[in-house]
């Protein structure tokens, strides 16, 4: 397998994990872009929280900008949000919704 199949497993990976997702929506649906915002939006405890993000960031998916005491949260690019897109068409039609 060559590294490019590597990184796709890694982003399926990250992807595979239903709070990445909400994650990754709420980011891009701008209710929050850092960690102390989208505590109070998840019920999840910082560390877990925070390891999804890790894995996200991981994966190419989210990327992290230190602002002063902050880290601010960023999708990496459109495409990730098409991809999510994609899939969500691809299980509605699997599940004939």
């Amino acid at each position: 397998m060559d590294k490019l199949n590597n990184w796709l497993v890694d982003i399926f990976k990250a992807l595979g994990c239903e709070w990445r997702i909400e994650i990754l929506k709420t980011i891009a649906a701008g209710k929050a872009n850092c960690l102390c915002q989208l505590e109070p939006l998840f019920p999840l405890d910082k560390t877990t929280l925070s390891r999804h993000i890790k894995a996200l960031v991981r994966a190419g998916l989210l990327l992290q900008r230190k602002k002063g005491v902050l880290v601010e949260l960023e999708i990496s690019s459109p495409e990730v949000l098409e991809l999510i897109s994609l899939a969500t068409k691809i299980a509605k039609k699997q599940k004939g919704l």
